[in-house]
């Protein structure tokens, strides 16, 4: 948990004084020089310690705080007035005046018990004045009102429980001590102002405070209303109003009123006041028009089932089991007042209709289809597990076989994961495909959507917090109770349970501002229009709304009187002549601002919005003046919202706070009030409040873990372990006999007695024979018989009382996991309270608050205590009357409607709920507050309504459809009587008559929606077509549908044309109609094929086109508007467009042109649809085919009644006649069809008309001459030069690439020259064979291994690895022999150790000659000196015979493997075999030569083809051949462990990070555990962190594995050259042993001593080693690091470390390095010595700070710490050598030795460890090969020199520090070269 540091004053240690929240929220300070905050952002005064200091003013505040709390800390004394009126004087001015920490501090403090707050408050309460003492007992109890009534009290969310702690304490029992003292002081009031003792102002103050403060109590403490004295108290408030005469106009009297009339409400409630209830007849004639006056009886709810209650404060919002069982009818109320009704009061009947109709709405459906649905499983439980469970035409998706997996919890709520089978849609998807399905919200988790093919999770949430439900989900979880998991998509909690609650709490407290407006009462007399006053705030006598700011000249002044009527002619004519509004702009201004309650209808186009605007201007410059607070726009959807905030924040309006994360708009997104709240900081009360509150709820979140483990635990294993503490309490005696000692103290061994006394309980077959006996017996007798006995009771008894014990412990532990629940949730909300008193802080301020209606109720709690005074409703037409109540907030003063009720009526799920449908008469839920008032009810007064009258967007053609039919007296506006024609067409306006039959719904995708597959084909033939005149952007055009099917057709269809835009409200309805992407391929795979258009020029041609459905594009509109009405059918069935709101919408939302496509027939059974078609055929504009017009040949004639008329008539958007434009650019003639202008004056862009004549143009920059197409600019900088590069790259190959791809221009449009990637072979010779390279060209970097078949091969076997991997030589006996020399005694792969014959065979070809060849080889077949055709070839290089030219006898020949053959004597000089055989004057061969110290240069070759001379083929070349083969396997087994060092050293790199990364996984855990007060671990943390400790070191195995089979496989004894080494020994002691001379012996020895060194190639085996150490290293300095961490916590359960604690692996760790060591000063290698030296001392220093903190080995950690000393010492005289990287390794040895003096307990910072790390660079690099030449040290390290591959320079040895290298092609003393390393 966090910790929190404060200032002395409290304030937060940010690092500078307390700034000012004006200042630091960029405000100007009102305070000024006075303001106690400072004003100087710079200001960073700082204590010593780093706190900050407090201010002067801070320091007076603290001590004026303590000051009156001393106060609080005297227990109060009898008749002390100075004391009680110090006290609460002092409260109110501390509240008023003081620092937020000190307001919030007073509730707490008066609230705590440790203070005498309460006795204070109590003393007060029981004051009794007496004569003259009337205005002393008001004047203390005014500032008692105020304080407790004062908004830091009731509005501080964050200090409301102890604020409600006083209120209880004030009320007393059932309000005994409030209700007393309030009727004393009404009496004192009356005296004393009667006396003149107070005044007016005092009064009205007085009883508000006192009523404020009485509905406080009311509100939280409901029982007070029951008491008696309480409607006498209220007349006495209405009495003393009329005594002292308040003017009934001021708003004092209203703020009275209001506030009586709502506990009035209360009280009567609380009563239960019933009473039956006639319509009244008004002077003998009834009021009821067209209804029935037959009389009803009243129906009064309750009693048909556990959730049926006439009280709706008691109705559960989510519907119980018994409610969705019970077949009674639902409970549904008219929304008739005239109908009798069980409630008497106006109010609580329209909130109690309200919210039964809306809550009927959202589960009516569900309940009727759960419950058909249980009943049937009732009857035939097989039916769940059925796959196709029906729910009627309700959208529900079931999943069958589901159950719980387990139950958890999460801070305040309790979650169930239930599992069930896979959708059928992922089941045969791959896993990275589930994991995309938007509905997979965590991917990551074990059990998911998309963790596994087969199985389905999902976290459920527990949306009820009663006790059964908790009971019942527990019960299931534990029996593991298989079922049916039901999905309703339309249902989402969030959008509807803040609304119903909301109204509940209203009709709790009777709460309905502006009722009367509301509710209106029925006339006497003659129903006129109601008189609405101005609001409350504008009632003073000076108050003025300022219209400055919407006035059209800068500077111009003019206010308007809120007394001022619509009908004053003078000022609106006024108003109109210098604003920018129309007239009837100008009354809906005027009304808006002069009544408290307003409406404003504006038709379509009127420019509702932009009045809105205007209002929102004129409201914000009177905000200050009338203390407005925040104006509070609601909007019913997102979608409206965010425009609107939109347009005030073009106008400038900044300081708007959004409410909710739904919003879409970019513009809005920084307003979000969860963005803006981050900056707002708590206080120090807050954070203390928080601090606990987290404290406390992880403490019961534990409890609550640990109950539910032990619930799971004894359901599925009833053992002596869940069962020994419960009986131990409950049942001692019981208890006592499964004791493992017996009464002399013995103890039982093995399993625990309870066990074996419960084994033969578990079986499931008992024996049946005494069961009926037995069960009669009842629990207490089984019990009282275990009491004396319970060894001594039957199986069955046993089984039945462990089964009640489990009971028992199930019940007690599920009531305690309530309870924790229960807390743990009134934790929660205290945490909640606390976040929204930062958010309320911040939306105070604010000018603009946007918010929904379901989002103002989801925050209720947060907006009233916000005081806003003004909110304005956008489309409040669109909004249902109970989302419209539930926006009321208590504050309100000024509420202002802007809508329309002629356009869309509220949407709502139930259809027999709505006005439309017959069944919904009584109900219309549909039927918004706007219409209901605007329209009117009959028998009551009319409702004033401003409405807008001048349309700006509809060309006269298609207003007047709507103006004849609806809006009479809509006015078109002077400039859209001049819009153009639209372009293409004959006509703006046409009806596309046509009788293609729509498509039906498919019910097996629970989709109820229409299409017309034909409407679909003409809408987007008619879209392309009218794109195509170039005129018109489709941004310009919209696509509306009545229905969604037809809407997703739509979008299916276009989307490969343009970019299709849908709003988010139909993308929602595509989700809940049942349409997904999958349906959308589907429909899209159907499509007939000559059907199909080509796409237009380009896809997305012309950005974006808008398809929607009707009900989604209200307030929108588009200058050409097409229309699909998609029902074409026989019954004339329309559908939804029967409602002329609907028609309204539909046809009022073009500017230029307007499209109808559908059946006339089916249409004009409806009346407005009927009036609209005689409209329309009276100027000839329905038709059944479209009037296509060329704008370039306006007399052809082109009639469109098909789709593909269009592409027949009007391919480009012209005509069929060919185009007679010349193109402009060019000059040539166009030869296209006819099209539009614009194409030309645009040719140059995409879908434009082209040029393509071929032309020859030169191309900038290159001057290549190139040909293309006239249209192509070659000039551009798209274009490419097409010529060929023909540059050669670094490779030797030519470039492949093009003029225009290689050569180009950066940023600064510098040319830069950039070659395409070389896609020849490489072909180059491999470094340690004699293969090329068939890998793609690499551009000069290293060809790598080769991995060609190895070539190597002899007379017994041949290898059959790859070349690059190292061969095994071959130990065989050596075949060749002949007559003259005998045989060789060595091993195959072995020098020979025979000499050469040079005689010539003796043996004869099978052609009858005698062989050619040597002695000793295989016999020339086919190269017969007499009769072959090879005479011609060149066999001699010293004389340059040919074949035939030289004498066999004299110089035999020796044939090579590749087929070229040779004279012996040439080849042996070629072969250089005078370097392995001692050779005279006379080229004769006369002994073996050493050739221990001399290493081949390559294997010798043929001199014409170059290919390798093969040991098989040539045996007398083997001593040279040979001594080559071994020198290559020893460079291929280097290269081979270069290589796989290099590997393993990334896998340790990638180990290191991995370590470091679990590691923080580790340590943050523990680091937490430090700040807590146990500073222990808890069971599930100890689970976790084992967990990755293990998962850890299962990866660090792996990493050591494969070290171990390196270095196995790199050892000594497996390199080719030891291997040949030891068989070469074992046959010289063959020979030795054979020998009978000693001389022979001693020849055999000299062969044997001479083998050569092998010290290179140990290189690859120190290699290995060294990584192996390095990885070791991290291991254990990683646990170290846990291990100390560890050790600073304490854990129930020890945390062991999987393969060993550090410091037992830390001991084998420094012999390792020990021995390490001592080897490389053997071999000459300092650095790795050094290196490893740097490892042992880091190690040594862990070990030594881990044997220190716990005392252990203290003597074996000072021994290791002191050898760790002394190898560094050494080393660091051994870095004075001049080795590679010694200057930074001596670096790290120094800082090293620095760390090693330091106490063990001082913490090695990371930079140090890193610092000495960074110089540890052995690896795989040590031993790396390189192009050049090789050469070896004195020492016999390798190392190669580049470039000539000569020595020009001094170096030093990078292993050794050995002098290597030379000057001028020489080498220095002891360098030799490593001729086996090349080639």
């Amino acid at each position: 948990m966090a910790r929190l540091e404060f200032g002395r004053g409290g304030n937060i240690q940010h690092g500078g004084s307390r700034l000012c929240r004006f200042i630091e929220q960029g405000q100007h300070c009102r305070y000024g020089d006075k303001c106690a905050y400072s004003h100087d952002i710079s200001n960073r005064n700082k204590q010593p310690n780093g706190k900050l200091a407090d201010t002067p003013e801070q320091r007076r505040e603290r001590e004026d705080y303590n000051s009156w709390k001393r106060l609080l800390k005297r227990p109060p004394t009898s008749n002390d007035t100075r004391t009680i009126e110090l006290l609460w004087n002092g409260a109110l001015t501390i509240l008023n005046e003081g620092d937020r920490d000190w307001k919030q501090m007073l509730p707490r403090d008066l609230d705590a018990e440790e203070n005498y707050g309460r006795e204070h408050i109590k003393t007060l309460l029981s004051m009794v004045s007496h004569t003259n003492g009337h205005a002393t007992f008001v004047a203390l109890a005014q500032p008692f009102l105020s304080v407790i009534t004062h908004p830091a009290m009731l509005d501080c969310l964050s200090v409301d429980t102890f604020v409600g702690g006083l209120y209880n304490f004030i009320s007393g029992n059932n309000g005994t001590r409030a209700v007393p003292f309030f009727q004393h002081l009404c009496r004192n009031l009356a005296d004393a102002y009667c006396e003149s003792d107070i005044s007016r102002t005092s009064l009205e103050t007085t009883i508000t405070t006192m009523l404020t403060s009485l509905r406080e109590i009311l509100k939280r403490e409901q029982r007070a209303a029951f008491h008696d004295e309480l409607p006498d108290l209220i007349n006495s408030v209405q009495n003393l109003m009329e005594a002292t005469g308040i003017d009934d106009a001021s708003a004092a009297f209203q703020v009275i009123v209001n506030q009586c009339s709502e506990i009035r409400a209360i009280i009567t409630r609380a009563s239960d006041l019933l009473a039956d209830v006639e319509a009244p007849n008004i002077y003998g004639v009834s009021t009821t028009v067209v209804k029935s006056t037959y009389p009803r009886q009243i129906i009064l709810p309750g009693g048909h089932h556990d959730n049926d209650n006439g009280d709706i404060t008691k109705i559960k919002i989510l519907p119980t089991e018994d409610e969705i069982r019970s077949d009674h009818p639902e409970f549904l109320p008219s929304t008739d007042l005239d109908q009798p009704y069980f409630l008497n009061d106006p109010v609580a009947r329209h909130l109690d209709t309200q919210f039964r109709l809306l809550r009927h709405d959202i589960f009516g459906e569900l309940k009727e289809a759960l419950g058909g649905l249980v009943n049937t499983i009732t009857d035939d439980p097989t039916f769940l597990d059925n796959s196709k469970l029906s729910l009627g035409d309700m959208r529900a998706y079931p999943y069958t076989k589901a159950h719980i997996r387990y139950v958890s919890f999460n801070r305040s709520h309790v979650e169930a994961h239930v599992s069930f089978n896979q959708l059928h849609a992922l089941r045969k998807k791959s896993a990275p495909d589930r994991r995309k399905c938007e509905k997979c919200t965590d991917p990551k988790a074990s059990y998911s959507l998309s963790s596994h093919d087969h199985i389905a999770t999902i976290v459920t949430k527990l949306a009820t917090r009663n006790q059964g439900d908790l009971e019942l989900l527990i019960q299931l979880s534990c029996q593991n109770t298989r079922g049916v998991l039901i999905e309703f998509p339309g249902i989402l909690l969030a959008t509807f349970l803040p609304i119903l609650e909301n109204l509940q709490n209203m009709h709790r407290f009777g709460r309905l501002p502006f009722r009367q407006w509301i509710l209106p009462d029925r006339h006497i007399i003659s129903a006129k229009p109601l008189d609405i006053p101005q609001p409350l705030y504008a009632r003073g006598q000076s108050f003025l709304f300022q219209l400055d700011s919407i006035l059209k000249e800068d500077g111009d002044r003019l206010s308007l009187s809120p007394g001022v009527s619509i009908d004053d002619v003078a000022s609106i004519d006024e108003l109109e002549a210098r604003t920018l509004l129309d007239r009837g702009q100008c009354l809906a201004l005027v009304a808006a601002l002069t009544r408290e309650f307003a409406f404003i209808q504006g038709p379509p186009g009127t420019g509702k919005s932009y009045l809105g605007v205007q209002l929102m201007r004129v409201l914000l410059a009177c905000k200050e003046t009338a203390d407005l607070g925040p104006v509070v726009v609601v909007c019913y959807t997102n979608h409206a919202l965010d425009q609107f905030l939109e347009h005030l924040i073009e106008i400038g309006i900044e300081k708007i706070i959004r409410i909710g994360g739904q919003s879409k708009s970019k513009i809005v997104e920084g307003k979000n009030l969860r963005l803006v709240s981050q900056g707002e900081a708590k206080t120090k009360s807050e954070r203390y409040l928080v601090a606990k509150s987290y404290e406390e709820l992880e403490n019961k979140e534990r409890l609550i873990t640990k109950v539910l483990g032990l619930l799971h635990a004894t359901q599925k294993r009833p053992d002596w372990a869940n069962l020994r503490t419960y009986l131990q309490r409950r049942y001692p005696r019981i208890f006592s006999q499964f004791s493992r000692f017996d009464e002399d103290g013995y103890k039982t061994v093995g399993k625990e007695p309870f066990e074996v006394w419960n084994q033969g309980t578990k079986s499931k077959i008992l024996d049946e024979s005494n069961s009926l006996d037995e069960s009669i017996a009842t629990y207490e007798e089984i019990v009282h018989t275990a009491n004396r006995n319970v060894h001594g009771l039957s199986t069955l008894k046993r089984r039945r009382l462990v089964e009640h014990w489990v009971q028992e412990i199930h019940e007690n532990k599920t009531d305690e996991l309530f309870e924790l629940v229960k807390d743990s949730h009134n934790i929660h909300e205290q945490l909640e309270d606390i976040h929204d008193e930062v958010d309320r802080r911040v939306l105070q301020t604010a000018d603009v608050i946007g918010v929904t209606t379901t989002g103002l109720a989801k925050r209720i709690s947060v907006l009233q205590h916000v005081h806003c005074k003004v909110i304005i409703c956008e489309e409040a037409g669109e909004v249902m009357e109970p989302h419209m109540i539930s926006a009321l907030l208590p504050s309100i003063e000024h509420f202002i409607q802007i809508g329309d009720h002629q356009q869309l009526r509220p949407q709502i799920n139930n259809h027999g709920l709505s006005l439309e449908s017959r069944q919904g008469t009584p109900y219309q839920l549909d039927r918004s507050q706007f219409e209901r008032l605007s329209v009117g009810e009959p028998g009551r007064p009319s409702f004033p309504v401003a409405q807008l009258n001048v349309q700006r967007r509809m060309r006269p053609e298609i207003s007047t459809l709507i103006r004849t039919t609806i809006y009479r007296r809509l006015i078109d506006h002077g400039t859209i009587k001049s819009l153009p024609d639209v372009v293409g067409m004959r006509k703006n306006v046409f009806w596309l008559d046509h009788k293609n039959m729509e498509e039906g719904p498919d019910a097996d995708l629970h989709q109820k929606s229409r299409s017309n597959d034909w409407e679909v084909d003409m809408t987007q033939a008619l879209v392309r077509h009218i794109v195509r005149q170039g005129v018109y952007s489709s941004s310009d055009i919209a696509v509306l549908t009545p229905y969604a099917g037809q809407l997703k057709k739509l979008q299916t269809k276009m989307r490969s044309d343009f970019e299709i835009v849908l709003s988010d409200r139909d993308e929602e309805a595509l989700v809940r109609d049942g349409f997904n992407e999958e349906t959308a391929a589907t429909e899209e795979d159907q499509t007939s094929p000559e059907n199909r258009r080509q796409p237009l020029e380009k896809k997305k041609l012309s950005e974006f086109l808008r398809i929607a459905t009707v009900d989604n594009f209200q307030g929108e509109e588009s200058k050409i508007i097409i229309i699909s009405l998609v029902r074409s059918n026989k019954e004339k069935d329309v559908g939804f467009l029967k409602t002329t709101n609907r028609i309204n919408v539909l046809l009022s939302r073009a500017q230029h042109g307007m499209y109808l496509i559908g059946n006339v027939d089916t249409y004009s059974n409806i009346s407005m649809w009927a009036q609209v078609i005689r409209m329309l055929e009276a100027t000839d504009s329905v038709g059944n085919s479209f009037g296509l017009c060329c704008p370039r040949h306006p007399d052809t004639v082109m009639r469109a009644s098909e789709p593909l008329d269009f592409e027949k008539l009007s391919p480009e958007g012209g005509c069929q006649l060919s185009c007679d434009r010349r193109l402009i650019d060019c000059g040539h003639k166009c030869q296209a069809r006819c099209h539009s202008d614009s194409m030309h004056a645009v040719f140059k862009y995409p879908g434009s008309i082209k040029c393509k004549v071929r032309v020859q143009k030169q191309v900038p920059g290159c001057n290549h001459t190139v040909e293309v197409p006239c249209f192509q600019d070659v000039a551009t900088t798209s274009f490419r030069c097409p010529t060929a590069c023909g540059i050669n790259l670094a490779c030797g190959h030519r470039c492949p690439g093009c003029c225009g791809r290689c050569n180009g221009k950066d940023a600064d449009l510098n040319p830069i020259v950039k070659h395409q990637k070389c896609t020849k072979i490489c072909g180059r010779y491999s470094g340690t064979c004699n293969h090329t390279c068939r890998k793609s060209c690499h551009d000069g970097t290293d060809c790598g291994l080769c991995f060609a078949p190895c070539e190597v091969r002899c007379s017994h076997s041949r290898c059959t690895l790859l070349c690059h991997q190292s061969c095994a030589p071959c130990v065989e006996s050596c075949t060749w022999s002949c007559e003259h020399k005998g045989a060789c005694e060595m091993p195959c792969a072995a020098p020979c150790n025979r000499q050469p014959c040079s005689k010539r065979c003796s043996k004869t070809l099978s052609c009858g000659h005698r062989c050619p060849g040597i002695c000793g080889e295989v016999c020339a077949e086919g190269y017969c000196h007499q009769c072959s055709n090879r005479l011609e070839a060149r066999v001699d290089f010293l004389e340059m015979k040919s074949y035939g030219e030289i004498d066999v006898d004299e110089t035999p020949i020796v044939v090579l493997g590749c087929g070229h053959f040779f004279t012996a004597e040439s080849l042996d000089g070629h072969l250089g075999m005078s370097e392995v055989y001692e050779v005279d004057g006379y080229g004769e061969v006369t002994g073996l030569k050493d050739v221990s110290g001399a290493l081949a240069q390559s294997i010798p070759c043929c001199p014409d083809c170059k290919c390798p001379v093969r040991q098989f083929a040539t045996q007398r070349y083997n001593r040279a051949i040979n001594r080559a083969v071994i020198d290559e396997m020893s460079k291929r087994f280097l290269a081979t462990g270069r290589d796989e060092l290099r590997e393993l050293e990334q896998r340790i790199t990638e180990l290191e990070r991995s370590l470091g990364t679990t590691r923080e996984e580790v340590m943050q855990p523990i680091r937490q555990a430090k700040t807590h007060v146990t500073s222990s671990l808890t069971e599930a943390k100890i689970v976790e962190i084992a967990r990755i400790l293990k998962e850890r070191d299962a990866e660090s195995r792996k990493l050591e594995g494969a070290l171990k089979l390196f270095c196995n496989s790199v050892a000594d004894k497996h390199q080719p050259a030891k291997k040949l080494h030891d068989a070469t020994v074992h046959a010289a002691r063959k020979v030795a042993a054979a020998a009978a001379t000693v001389d022979a012996l001693m020849a055999n020895l000299t062969v044997v001593d001479a083998l050569p060194a092998l010290t290179r190639d140990r290189r690859v085996t120190m290699g290995g080693r060294m990584v192996q150490i390095k990885t070791e290293f991290f291991i254990l300095e990683d646990k170290f690091i846990i291990a100390q961490a560890l050790k600073s916590i304490s854990t129930k359960t020890p945390i062991k470390f999987p393969g060993g604690a550090p410091d037992l692996l830390a001991v084998p760790f420094f012999k390792s390095c020990k021995n390490f060591i001592d080897e490389c000063k053997v071999e000459n290698l300092p650095k790795l010595a050094v290196e490893v030296s740097l490892f042992y001392a880091s190690i040594a220093r862990s070990f030594e700070s881990f044997c220190q903190s716990g005392k252990i080995n203290l003597e074996k950690a000072a021994t290791h710490l002191e050898i760790a000393k002394q190898l560094l010492e050494v080393a660091r005289e051994v870095c004075k050598q001049p080795f590679q990287n010694a200057e930074t390794l001596r670096n790290a040895v120094e800082e090293s030795i620095r760390q090693m003096k330091k106490q063990w307990y001082e913490e090695v910072t990371v930079e140090e460890i890193n610092a000495i790390k960074a110089a540890m660079v052995s690896g795989s690099q040590g031993i790396a090969t390189h192009s050049g030449h090789w050469y070896n040290c004195e020492n016999g390290h390798p190392f190669a020199i580049g470039e000539c591959g000569m020595p020009m320079e001094l170096a030093r040895c990078p292993e050794c520090g050995a002098s290597v290298g030379g000057q001028n092609h020489t080498a220095v003393g002891g360098v030799t070269r490593a001729m086996n390393m090349e080639n």
